[in-house]
């Protein structure tokens, strides 16, 4: 299965709890292909479930960005991207919990 986050990132969720972050465009936003044009997404790292994967792609949406920031920009960006990680984990836990 495939879940597609956005126009560059999906995760892959394979075999055995293993939840694969992977980048499916380069940063050019064309799509990543192989010699003869296939598809292939470029793996970012491997996860035991879809959040700890969601917490890597907000923390590499961050670098993606690639803006010279201070300090304090820094941690208010990445505050309000965990407050929006937040959000989207409770989403989980509360889908858990009603099973």
């Amino acid at each position: 299965m495939i879940i597609k986050i956005n126009n560059d990132y999906q995760v892959e969720a394979q075999k055995y709890n293993n939840w694969v972050l992977q980048r499916v465009t380069d940063s050019k936003g064309g799509r990543l292909t192989d010699s003869v044009g296939k598809p292939t997404p470029k793996a970012i790292g491997y996860y035991p479930d879809l959040p700890s994967a969601l917490k890597v792609f907000y923390t590499q949406r961050i670098i993606d960005d690639n803006e010279v920031l201070k300090i304090d920009e820094y941690l208010i960006l990445l505050d309000k991207t965990n407050r929006e990680l937040s959000k989207k984990l409770d989403f989980f836990k509360c889908r858990r919990w009603r099973r």
